[in-house]
């Protein structure tokens, strides 16, 4: 083959046109061991594309066995998931009608339920004013310098 056959085939192997036909004609020549210096470069090239269509791999594929019990485990999940919701939206609590609306009869457990009642809502706004006093030393402080 002659070298300017071989630098046409060249460009069209840079450009992506060749024919199969076409690079193992490439192939052959650079793998020959008559190749210019000036096309060294392209020896490696085609004598690397050689090698690696000779390699084959020799080890069976292994596939992986699926898991026949993790279909179950997420089966069973949904089945407790939708239990918890049934019970949770079925059990509100005991029901209240006009004749029962939570009073309590006797006054003096009346007394002790309100008071912890009480308790709770009085805790409750102190820890909202705890919080009040920050500002308030905030306040105080900007107003001592902005004044000046």
């Amino acid at each position: 083959m002659e070298l300017t056959e071989i630098k046409v085939l060249l460009e069209k192997y840079k450009e992506g046109n060749t024919s199969l036909e076409e690079e193992k004609l490439l192939q052959k020549y650079f793998t020959s061991g008559n190749v210019p210096d000036h096309l060294k470069e392209y020896e490696t090239l085609f004598s690397f594309t050689l090698n690696a269509r000779k390699q084959t791999y020799s080890k069976d594929a292994v596939l992986s066995k699926k898991r026949k019990g993790f279909a179950w485990w997420g089966i069973a999940a949904s089945i407790l998931i939708a239990i918890g919701i049934f019970t949770a939206v079925n059990n509100t609590g005991p029901e209240l009608d006009q004749n029962n609306l939570g009073t309590i009869e006797d006054p003096e457990e009346a007394y002790l339920k309100a008071r912890e009642t009480l308790l709770l809502v009085s805790q409750a706004l102190n820890t909202g004013t705890e919080e009040m006093t920050y500002v308030t030393e905030f306040d105080k402080a900007k107003n001592k310098y902005l004044k000046k």
